[in-house]
């Protein structure tokens, strides 16, 4: 078996073949490369598979490729999770592309900065930049963040219960903070999500449900910060059932 890597990337993807490709091909480019990269496709029926087979073939870094039925972006993050072997888990979407050095600055920063969480930069397709100056749960995503594989798995990875869209990183990351990490700026350049920052609504609804979830889980401390009331919980449940 080869040595472990330094970092394992954590790529969950469902039927998104061609920002896929965009995504792998930029992790080609970088200047770290002690590094694997574990895709966990999600029940995918687009020919993600064979675009993966062929990256493979041809790929100068270690590509695992884990095919599962579908079960939501939680359940494919923890998959890719039991399979990384690396000490540092950074997550990227597969609609987001990195800098050549985002990488070896992800690396840097867990060399010196123990027992905390990477959060960098985002950048929109429609110009906008997310880097918040005080990062904490509420700012993780799966696109640019970076954390000790072994905290992840103390703290027993996503949410699967979870199931629609958005709320699960962040959840995860109030785990994190309940067991003591901290959140800290990742500085330098920002990744790409080629996507505009503006919600459609059926994306809306289904963050809000996961809101009211997330807070009925961790209470009124985490529901204040997520802007759900605890008085309403019931109701706001009802309504969006």
């Amino acid at each position: 078996m080869t040595p472990a890597p330094s970092i394992s990337v954590i790529v969950p993807t469902h039927n998104r073949r061609a920002p896929l490709e965009g995504c792998l091909a930029a992790l080609t480019a970088q200047t770290f490369d002690d590094f694997e990269v574990i895709v966990a496709v999600d029940g995918s029926t687009d020919g993600t598979l064979a675009l993966l087979e062929s990256v493979k073939r041809r790929s100068a870094y270690r590509l695992e490729v884990l095919a599962l039925a579908h079960g939501g972006r939680s359940k494919a993050r923890n998959a890719a999770l039991r399979a990384a072997r690396g000490a540092v888990l950074v997550f990227c979407d597969d609609d987001v592309t990195f800098e050549r050095e985002t990488l070896a600055r992800h690396a840097a920063f867990h060399e010196v900065i123990r027992d905390s969480v990477a959060v960098g930069a985002v950048r929109y397709e429609d110009g906008t930049l997310n880097f918040p100056a005080r990062p904490s749960w509420v700012n993780l995503t799966g696109m640019n963040s970076s954390v000790p594989r072994s905290a992840a798995l103390s703290v027993g990875g996503f949410d699967e219960a979870l199931q629609g869209w958005g709320g699960e990183d962040l959840e995860f990351g109030i785990r994190l903070a309940d067991a003591g990490l901290k959140f800290k700026r990742l500085e330098g350049i920002p990744a790409f999500h080629h996507a505009p920052r503006v919600r459609d609504p059926a994306k809306a609804r289904s963050a809000g449900y996961q809101a009211v979830m997330i807070a009925k889980k961790h209470g009124a401390r985490v529901g204040l910060q997520l802007g759900v009331d605890q008085r309403m919980l019931s109701a706001k449940a009802l309504y969006l059932n």
